[in-house]
């Protein structure tokens, strides 16, 4: 017998374990497809050849100090930073030294590709002329790099010979050397700063010098300028430097990309086989009885380590370029983030290592079987996908892929922490909530009820506004937020309303008054998340907050109506029909009031008339669902731009975020899509099946190791179903929107779709369902 529950007992953790095997190799063919594409669609990143390396680090920072308190304070507020600019009696006589010598720099730079390429030709030439190799190959060699050249020199107006650099950049800093030697530094002061100004911030390659050199005042030539530069004026030098600088910039940046894009697609299979299979090892370890510091921070060292094995890009960098190691070779040497990280990491171990008799977890168990792989499969199926599009799809989205792969970095680094940090995260929400509450209900005596819900509503509403005016541009941080509240508000509002008090209350009082005082909570939840999404003008977000809402009330009242009348038969027809009800409701409002909003207004005339809306994105979608064959076109071979030669006319540019469903269907056909739909919902259905066995989902306290604590596991368990029903809500929207029944306005596929705070949100809160606490015989219950 004790052998049999061995057995039984490991048999959910190793069907666990094969099913992430199989879901890897299930997607592994989809990555090898992959490795041959790895220059992309149109040979995209395809290594140039010709980039300028060694440009100059930023010189306005140095030159607003020595030249900012002179310039005109249009110039300067625009410029310089307040802490830049540092007061000066007399106005500098010359150019900045620190702006000469990058001057320098960016002409050497710009030179370099140029002059070894003329080198090159010169050694080819001298092969022909002793007769080294065939004469053939050495034209056509000649030829190429000759035809490489003469773009370059002709994009960045390279002089030849003496020529120093480009030539607007040569004409502006010529033009300002001849300001200064005419006349005495005191004449025109503002203008030669001004001037300086400008060329600093054209050497950057900052965008606003076209319109700053436009309007502001600046130096006459002196004697020595060029007529060539006398006719093209000082302002339009200036707006041309600062245009090519900024591309230089840029397409270094771009071949830093192309290099990293080229490696990810021919590696991306293993980093992400790799990686998942890390995470199983660490979900794992979570279950044993291990302290949550020393967890987690072991957790955030080993994903380090992998940052800068993998080379992932800093997911906080935006759309710039940060990679964890600072050259491609491997063992080179780590970037800053990876250091702090690591630093963190070490600190936190050895914190947890100081304390031997802190207390350790709980013992743990899976809440499903499918619960890790089915994550394994999401993410999987989402890699693939954006780098697809990246090689093949939209070339102003030809980088998702990149930030992807932090995102989905982040993303595990954020999941594997919360497994080992959910019990006492728990215990802490469950502490503060409880003080809350206890808190609210003073208030409530010593003020009176409807004082202190007066109080309560105008101090939210009044952080709902500033809430709304502070991140009015940050949508997607907003919603996320917005879905935080609404799931850990629903989950609080059932933590307690299933105590006795709260069985009391659903009794006291007529069938009116009596509901409104046992939901009123859950409607101040749901109140506050619709004026803040409101405020933020996040009407994709509202949607699915406004049918997950419902779902929430209609479960509060059929709650009610069973504490008051014990009946569970009458109590689920309750909860069904006033569901119904809402769905329908809030769908013919959508319908009816929805055009308020400008984005609404034309994704609702689009969902009317595709064909002759402004905004044809339906239309096209619609088109791409009916053109994909039965099996999907296959990894490579998406028509992501359409058949017509030139530009992309095709899908969406949004269909990594707002379109996946269509996407699915366009690389793997109609019956995988809808399988990944159905299978996501019966894997989030699953992963809450089990934990009403665990927990009552009841305030109760548990002592443990000799003293009395809150129970961890009730109210996590109400925050995974909360979690788990405002997801099917957002999966519901976004299939329903793909099938042009619902409009679409920014609605993500959960874990499959582009985005950084969605992705990790959701991370997140799976680490607090994935696992559930199991009782030990020394726990007992009060």
């Amino acid at each position: 017998m004790p052998v049999r529950r061995g057995v039984a007992a490991m048999l959910p953790s190793l069907v666990e374990t094969l099913l992430v095997v199989a879901a890897i190799a299930l997607l592994w063919p989809a990555f090898e497809r992959l490795r041959a594409i790895d220059a992309g669609r149109d040979q995209r990143f395809a290594d140039p050849g010709f980039w300028v390396q060694g440009l100059p680090e930023p010189t306005l920072p140095a030159v607003c100090g020595s030249h900012g308190a002179q310039a005109d304070p249009a110039v300067r507020d625009r410029l310089c930073a307040a802490r830049d600019v540092a007061p000066s009696a007399l106005p500098p006589s010359r150019l900045p030294a620190v702006l000469t010598e990058s001057i320098a720099r960016a002409a050497h730079a710009f030179l370099a590709p140029v002059r070894q390429a003329d080198a090159r030709v010169a050694e080819l030439r001298l092969q022909q002329r002793e007769g080294i190799g065939e004469l053939r190959e050495l034209s056509d060699a000649i030829a190429s790099v000759e035809s490489d050249t003469r773009p370059f020199v002709e994009r960045f107006q390279l002089g030849r010979g003496d020529a120093q650099g480009p030539a607007p950049l040569a004409c502006a800093a010529g033009w300002m050397e001849s300001a200064y030697a005419a006349a005495p530094a005191q004449d025109h002061p503002m203008a030669r700063a001004n001037g300086v100004l400008l060329l600093a911030a054209a050497l950057d390659g900052h965008g606003a010098v076209e319109p700053l050199a436009a309007a502001a005042l600046l130096p006459a030539a002196g004697a020595g300028v060029s007529p060539a530069c006398l006719a093209q004026g000082l302002p339009a030098a200036l707006a041309e430097s600062a245009a090519l600088m900024g591309g230089a910039r840029q397409a270094l940046l771009n071949a830093r990309k192309n290099e990293a894009m080229r490696e990810l697609l021919r590696t991306a299979g293993w980093q992400w086989a790799g990686w998942m299979l890390l995470g199983l090892v660490l979900l794992k370890s979570s279950r044993g009885l291990v302290q949550p510091a020393a967890g987690a921070a072991m957790a955030l060292g080993v994903w380090t380590a992998v940052a800068w094995v993998s080379r992932v890009p800093w997911p906080f960098a935006g759309r710039a370029f940060e990679p964890a190691r600072i050259d491609p070779e491997p063992w080179s040497m780590p970037a800053g983030f990876v250091f702090v990280l690591g630093g963190i990491a070490l600190f936190g171990w050895m914190a947890a290592a100081m304390r031997p008799r802190a207390a350790s977890s709980s013992p743990q168990a899976p809440s499903s079987r499918i619960g890790y792989p089915g994550m394994v499969l999401a993410t999987g199926l989402g890699w693939l996908l954006l780098l697809d599009l990246s090689a093949n799809g939209h070339l102003a989205n030809r980088y998702l892929a990149l930030y992807h792969q932090g995102h989905l970095w982040l993303g595990m680094l954020c999941l594997s922490m919360l497994l080992f940090l959910r019990q006492p995260l728990a215990r802490g929400l469950a502490w503060t909530l409880s003080i809350s509450g206890e808190m609210a209900r003073r208030a409530r005596i010593r003020f009176g009820a409807w004082r202190a819900l007066a109080a309560l509503a105008l101090g939210t509403l009044a952080a709902v506004a500033v809430f709304g005016l502070a991140l009015s541009n940050m949508r997607q941080v907003t919603s996320e937020l917005g879905r935080l509240w609404l799931i850990v508000g629903a989950a609080w509002f059932f933590f307690l309303r299933g105590s006795p008090l709260a069985e009391r209350l659903s009794r006291d009082g007529g069938p009116a008054w009596s509901a409104l005082r046992y939901v009123w909570p859950l409607l101040f939840v749901v109140s506050v998340l619709i004026a803040a999404m409101l405020v933020t003008r996040d009407m994709g977000p509202l949607l699915i907050a406004c049918y997950a809402s419902g779902a929430f009330l209609a479960a509060s009242v059929a709650m009610w109506w069973h504490q008051r009348s014990g009946r569970t038969a009458s109590a689920l027809a309750i909860a069904v029909v006033l569901f119904t009800l809402w769905i329908a409701v809030t769908t013919l409002t959508l319908f009816k009031v929805g055009a308020i909003d400008s984005v609404t207004a034309a994704r609702l005339e689009s969902l009317a008339a595709p064909l002759a809306s402004t905004n044809d994105q339906l239309a096209l979608v619609s088109w791409f669902q009916q053109a994909a064959p039965r099996e999907g076109f296959g990894i490579g071979a998406v028509p992501w731009c359409g058949y017509a030669g030139g530009g992309c006319g095709g899908v969406p540019a949004q269909i990594h975020s707002d379109y996946t469903f269509t996407a699915l269907v366009g690389v793997f056909g109609h019956a995988a899509a809808w399988a990944a739909a159905i299978g996501c919902a019966v894997w989030l259905h699953r992963l809450i099946r089990h934990h009403g066995r665990i927990t009552r989902g009841e305030p109760r306290f548990m002592k443990r190791g000799g003293r009395w604590t809150h129970d961890a596991q009730a109210f996590l368990s109400w925050v995974a179903v909360a979690w788990v029903v405002l997801t099917l809500c957002q999966l519901g929207v976004t299939v329903a929107g793909n099938l042009a029944v619902l409009p679409l306005t920014g609605v993500t596929f959960p874990f499959v779709s582009f985005g950084m705070t969605s992705l990790v949100m959701n991370m997140g809160l799976l680490a607090l369902a994935l696992n559930m606490d199991l009782p030990t015989g020394g726990e007992r219950h009060g």
